[in-house]
């Protein structure tokens, strides 16, 4: 099993539409999972980097947008396979932080991951997605869609952070 992996992951909430990129599944082979869905940008810390520099440059990455990074919302934790299946985790094992954040500047694109070769690229669209529309979209965590709409967008960067197991 590999190590397993900090994550941060920008959550921008603007004119009553959230930025989201499609991502193709990073289990193409479960028949349970949809085969892309839609996540917030972000990615892998490196090493020697901070989570606000990481944070800023995921977003550049993926969105072509620069952002401010705001307060801590949540912890998520992500084994697949699940907790309590047969070699829970050996797949994925990570612990993502998601930030609230602001768009500064940039011009949005849909972006790369450098990790992948063009032809294998898991990033297909970015775009601001209507907060009223959410549930009609594939998103994931499974929590997100819920956890965005709870509270006012103009409150939610004042939110105590919170936990969210592999499970939710």
């Amino acid at each position: 099993m590999s190590q397993v992996r900090l994550r941060v992951s920008a959550l921008c909430i603007k004119n009553g539409q959230v930025l989201l990129i499609e991502h193709k599944s990073f289990a193409p082979q479960d028949p349970q999972l949809p085969p892309s869905y839609w996540i917030l940008p972000g990615g892998v810390v490196e090493r020697g980097e901070t989570l606000n520099e990481a944070v800023k440059r995921e977003m550049m990455e993926e969105t072509g947008l620069e952002c401010q990074v705001g307060t801590l919302l949540f912890i998520k934790e992500l084994l697949y396979p699940y907790p309590g299946v047969q070699e829970q985790g050996s797949i994925h094992h990570s612990v993502s932080l998601g930030f609230f954040c602001t768009v500064t500047g940039g011009e949005m694109i849909t972006g790369k991951d450098p990790e992948y070769p063009d032809d294998q690229q898991v990033i297909l669209k970015v775009s601001w997605l209507p907060l009223s529309e959410l549930d009609q979209y594939n998103l994931y965590p499974p929590f997100l869609s819920k956890y965005i709409l709870a509270q006012p967008p103009e409150e939610l960067e004042y939110t105590v952070p919170e936990f969210f197991d592999s499970l939710l």
